[in-house]
């Protein structure tokens, strides 16, 4: 009987550490919480999505990550006009990047408690992250330059 090789029990660790990353998904520090992210709409609590919209039909409505929604100001009345960008969250806080479609592109990025459907702060981002870490790292240089 042959011990499995070396590169053989190498591919199998590589393969169990990569499922594992899968169901863990990617984290994100920024101050003072660590971020976990969410991948879709459907894991912020109600509160959160009922503050933003979700649900609602047409225009005012939010579309799912990677789903069709009006990114231009050639609008189509039955799709939303922002779309889940990126989410993440830190025990009972929430960070949730919206891309606004129209004229004016933008991504709203929303500071959230998920006691409360009011947002602890806002911001607005001219550029498209396309992460969460992304939209860490934008956020981190907006206030270098405002601070």
């Amino acid at each position: 009987m042959r011990t499995p090789s070396l590169a053989i029990l190498v591919a199998l660790s590589l393969l169990v550490a990569a499922c594992e990353s899968e169901r863990h998904p990617p984290t994100v520090e920024w101050r003072g919480h660590v971020f976990q992210e969410a991948p879709a709409l459907s894991d912020l609590p109600v509160v959160i999505r009922s503050a933003l919209g979700v649900g609602l039909a047409g225009l005012d409505g939010v579309a799912d990550r990677d789903r069709p929604f009006n990114i231009t100001d050639v609008v189509d009345s039955a799709l939303p006009m922002r779309r889940l960008l990126a989410a993440g969250r830190d025990g009972e806080t929430w960070l949730v990047a919206l891309e606004r479609g129209g004229r004016g592109y933008s991504v709203e990025v929303f500071l959230f408690s998920a006691l409360d459907a009011t947002p602890k702060q806002k911001w607005v981002l001219l550029e498209r992250p396309r992460t969460l870490g992304e939209v860490v790292q934008q956020l981190s240089q907006k206030a270098q330059h405002e601070g």
